[in-house]
């Protein structure tokens, strides 16, 4: 009887020990979480630069393209500033799966350059917007578009690696990429998928 009672402890032990870490599919949840928050803010930005478009299209004066200049620096404002906090909230996520932790450093990385490459192309707009006459925004132009042109083929490029990783992380995590056409799973029956 007393040799029962011993093992019964140990026992409880090792089962409470194994059960105090997140699982797999917790932390994949959490990832998950955190990575859906950036559909959000590009929704909004993609708005954003729409809008500014359609504003530059029209643009008939300096004071037109200077306007819209204006919008799309602060639409890149405003989307370096989500990525940051995201960037914040991912270094924050605490995954004790190695792979997870793995993926979580490439996606923060990845989008960290992101806001950079953003940043870039909101300083090669700045140029646009600080033209003062038709001619300095005929100076401009060449800086303006070399380095607005890198930077949106850098942002591509970042694009498709970030593409690349939230479909190996799916696979890691073991949710399942909807085919074109299918609809998602109900929420709930699988683990969430990254967008």
């Amino acid at each position: 009887m007393r040799l029962s009672r011993s093992i019964l402890p140990v026992g409880l032990a090792a089962l409470m020990l194994t059960s105090c870490g997140p699982s797999t599919v917790t932390q994949c949840n959490a990832f998950a979480d955190v990575i859906n928050q950036a559909q959000v803010f590009k929704d909004e930005f993609e708005t954003e630069i729409d809008s500014f478009t359609q504003q530059a299209q029209g643009a008939e004066s300096l004071g037109d393209i200077q306007t819209a200049a204006s919008q799309y620096i602060d639409a890149v404002e405003k989307v370096v500033v989500s990525i940051d906090g995201m960037v914040t909230s991912l270094n924050d996520l605490e995954l004790a799966d190695e792979e997870l932790s793995n993926y979580r450093n490439g996606y923060a990385d990845i989008i960290a350059g992101s806001a950079e490459e953003l940043n870039v192309a909101g300083e090669a707009m700045q140029l646009v917007a600080n033209a003062e006459s038709e001619t300095d925004l005929s100076n401009v132009l060449e800086e303006f578009q070399g380095k607005a042109n890198t930077a949106f083929t850098n942002l591509q490029t970042l694009s498709q690696n970030e593409a690349t990783l939230v479909s190996d992380i799916n696979t890691y995590c073991g949710a399942e990429v909807p085919a074109e056409g299918e609809a998602a799973p109900a929420e709930g029956e699988e683990a969430p998928a990254a967008e």
